[in-house]
């Protein structure tokens, strides 16, 4: 009876701790409503009338629910790609530059296939997008890995050395238009429908979890993180696990970069990705790695 008992209460508690770790995103998106709220009360407005207005514009109407997947995109790929990241240890602050270093190869690519089929520039811009944010994502962790010098240094660098070159090349290069009063890219005619960013994302999603949680890559993954010594041991490699999670990381943000330049605004402009990074950032955060909180906190 008593070993029944135990049996019992752990897994009661087993349950408990699951519900916890599900409602936790849900607990954070309310505190940072209700700090948000408390800052509206100071000011002297309303919380209720500012959370109404909120939920109005959002998804007072078809318009507004259109504009919100259409922010949440973005930012749910960026998330996904700090997540991956994040469950091996390594630490990708680098995703502006990452998503620089594909808008910049999408604007050269599509100019230099000018006159081709349109489905073959379309797929070779996104390819060639996506292959330069994943090899600008995987150069930190290569050395990381191979002469120790932290990648949150190295990738912030990244991110100021990009910016600069992704203006030089509005300013100076063959995809700059010369005719602008500030500085952007000639036209980028291609395009991307939102609803297959959407159908892409929710496949990325359900892939993610699957693989996490489903495979050996996805274990190799997060025992990596949790103790790499304890992987090597096991005869993994966290080195080989380190860099595919960032290349395909810097794949993941190359088609957020791909989604907003293809599929909204066809051109390159100075500086299109600024804080963008960051906002997938913070919405992994809130989520805590979970694939809803992390829509949630996205939206």
């Amino acid at each position: 009876m008593n070993n029944l008992a135990q049996r019992s209460m752990q897994t009661r508690g087993e349950w408990i701790w699951r519900l916890i770790r599900i409602l936790n995103p849900v607990l954070a998106i309310v505190i940072s409503f209700v700090a948000a709220g408390l800052v509206v009360a100071i000011s002297g407005d309303s919380p209720l009338e500012a959370y109404a207005a909120l939920l109005k514009g959002a998804f007072g109407n078809l318009s507004g629910v259109r504009n919100t997947i259409r922010y949440t995109i973005p930012i749910v790929l960026l998330a996904f790609s700090f997540s991956l990241c994040q469950r091996c240890g390594y630490f990708n602050i680098g995703q502006e530059g990452q998503m620089y270093a594909a808008a910049t190869t999408a604007a050269f690519v599509s100019r230099a296939l000018a006159g081709t089929p349109l489905m073959l520039r379309i797929t070779l811009i996104m390819v060639s997008a996506c292959a330069a944010a994943g090899i600008v994502a995987l150069l930190p962790a290569v050395i990381k890995v191979l002469l120790g010098v932290n990648e949150i240094v190295m990738a912030v660098m990244m991110n100021y050395i990009l910016s600069l070159f992704s203006s030089w090349t509005l300013l100076y290069s063959s995809i700059a238009d010369q005719n602008a009063s500030m500085p952007k890219s000639v036209p980028i005619p291609e395009q991307i429908s939102q609803t297959g960013l959407f159908i892409a994302m929710v496949v990325i999603i359900l892939l993610y979890q699957f693989v996490l949680n489903h495979t050996t890559a996805g274990y190799q993954l997060r025992i990596t993180g949790k103790n790499s010594q304890f992987a090597r041991a096991c005869g993994q490699s966290p080195r080989r696990v380190i860099f595919t999670a960032a290349f395909v990381a810097g794949v993941l943000a190359g088609f957020a970069a791909m989604g907003e330049v293809l599929g909204v605004y066809h051109i390159l402009y100075d500086g299109f990705p600024a804080g963008m990074g960051y906002n997938g950032m913070t919405a992994t955060l809130i989520g805590q790695h979970n694939p809803l909180g992390i829509v949630l906190g996205a939206t």
